[in-house]
């Protein structure tokens, strides 16, 4: 082979790299240019400032709902045993033992003296949907930011509180082998905590109902009376100390 041919084979490779490379530059040359038209900065200027937005969505807690000024001496006036601040405890102690009940997939954790079998049921599916596909939830690390509440009601037999929590946690979802060398990232989220007040627990389509009795004649006494006598037969009660609020539902907010 000569030279000649040698030179024009050696062309014949480059020439598909070479109108790549310019390709590349032509794209990298209007990338830089509308991101100094329209941004009024540079690629890896751009680049910086989404890599420190992403940063700041990591650490800046998420905002909630919170009310407790407006509904939280209501809920203390309509049941004094718990009051607004003993809810409040109960909605954060909630959250934080619901996800361990996930990542840790025992949903048997979750006492029915404190849980509606409706939200254990909740947990479970969740356990039973990780467990079809060989994954696992991690939250580490959990911290509560805020706590308020974003709604209340209290009608003649129904009674339920919604919370809104701001927490954050290092989350990783990964398959049950690589749980072990996971790297969880820190993430800011928010979720609502619904507290339903009981005293026979019934349900009826979406809404909790609450219903009490007279010990002497058995008949309904509402769920907010504050009354000694029964008003059908005139009968003495004692104030109803036992009132629980079990926690019926949680979802993530954002």
């Amino acid at each position: 082979m000569d030279i000649t041919s040698f030179i024009l084979s050696i062309l014949s490779w480059l020439a598909p790299l070479i109108v790549i490379g310019i390709i590349v530059l032509v794209i990298v040359s209007k990338v830089r240019s509308a991101s100094q038209k329209y941004l009024g900065m540079s690629p890896s200027q751009a680049m910086e400032l989404i890599n420190k937005g992403v940063k700041e969505e990591a650490t800046t807690p998420k905002g909630i709902t919170a009310l407790s000024e407006m509904y939280g001496p209501a809920i203390t006036r309509d049941f004094p045993e718990i009051g607004y601040k003993g809810m409040e405890v109960k909605a954060r102690n909630a959250i934080v033992a619901i996800l361990n009940a996930i990542m840790n997939k025992n949903a048997e954790s979750l006492k029915a003296s404190e849980y509606t079998q409706d939200l254990i049921n909740k947990v479970n599916n969740r356990i039973t949907t990780l467990n079809a596909n060989n994954e696992k939830e991690i939250f580490n690390n959990i911290k509560i930011h805020r706590c308020g509440i974003a709604s209340y009601q209290n009608k003649s037999k129904e009674a339920t509180a919604r919370f809104e929590i701001s927490l954050q946690y290092e989350y990783a979802k990964v398959s049950e082998e690589k749980a072990d060398s996971a790297k969880p990232a820190l993430m800011q989220t928010a979720y609502s905590v619904t507290l339903a007040y009981k005293q026979d627990l019934h349900e009826q389509t979406t809404s909790i109902v609450f219903s009490s009795n007279c010990p002497n004649c058995g008949a309904p006494i509402d769920a907010s009376a504050k009354g000694k006598k029964c008003p059908y037969c005139g009968s003495g009660i004692t104030e109803i100390a036992d009132r629980i609020w079990l926690v019926n539902d949680f979802n993530l907010v954002k």
